[in-house]
């Protein structure tokens, strides 16, 4: 018999889809539609995204929170030593310990993305935080937000991969249950998470994200006077 389960909230979904475009965008902006200010734009989204994640990772409910995530090397190694078993015995609801590892490295990698952004310049357009450094440090930031980039195409590929072989390799759907936020349970398979946990609080929700645009409005716009004189028709 099977049993379905919520797992994924709903702002930890419009999260993860939102965060998916924003990037996709950011690339688009930059790559395809060669507008800068797009760019910059589509940064700001992911930026403002990015910290309503970390804090909803410590104030969500239990499958959304950091401290559920299984990464300890203990539970990493053992995982590892089965991943590539088609054996179904086994799974977690909420992250299994490699997509802890890659969502936390994806966090990471993303938000040190959007950082060099606002510290960058290219010497027509430039970050609102470019104006705290001097043009060395600035420009530097700028060629680390350029390599950056490649470590963040390169997770999003892992990360397509993992989807596609946990589909085909171990029959789960990852993306349906991003979607609707649900797992379907087999009495067939062990599943080492399971938790109770109580339904999202989307009034909280709104507010952290409504404070996490302020903050992300506020790192854009009160150093504006601080920028080079070439800033000026960006703003």
């Amino acid at each position: 018999m099977k049993k379905i389960i919520p797992v994924w909230d709903l702002p930890t979904r419009l999260f993860h889809w939102s965060l998916s475009i924003s990037v996709f965008y950011s690339w688009f902006s930059i790559e395809v539609l060669e507008d800068m200010q797009q760019h910059f734009y589509a940064g700001y989204v992911v930026c403002h995204l990015l910290l309503f994640r970390i804090v909803w990772g410590v104030l969500g409910p239990h499958y959304a929170r950091f401290r559920s995530l299984p990464c300890s090397p203990k539970t990493v190694m053992s995982y590892l030593k089965n991943v590539g078993s088609s054996d179904n015995a086994k799974r977690y609801l909420g992250h299994n310990p490699l997509g802890s590892i890659s969502a936390m490295l994806m966090i990471i990698v993303l938000f040190a993305q959007v950082s060099l952004g606002l510290f960058s310049n290219d010497d027509y357009f430039f970050g609102p935080l470019s104006g705290v450094l001097d043009s060395a440090t600035s420009s530097l930031f700028s060629e680390w937000h350029t390599l950056n980039s490649k470590l963040v195409f390169a997770l999003i590929g892992l990360h397509i991969v993992a989807i596609i072989y946990y589909k085909l390799r171990k029959k789960e759907g990852l993306t349906k249950a991003m979607i609707t936020g649900d797992k379907v349970l087999s009495d067939s398979i062990e599943y080492l998470d399971i938790k109770p946990t109580k339904p999202a609080n989307k009034l909280l929700a709104l507010i952290v994200y409504l404070l996490c645009i302020a903050v992300v409005y506020w790192l854009a716009t009160a150093f504006a006077d601080r920028l080079p004189t070439a800033a000026e028709s960006y703003y």
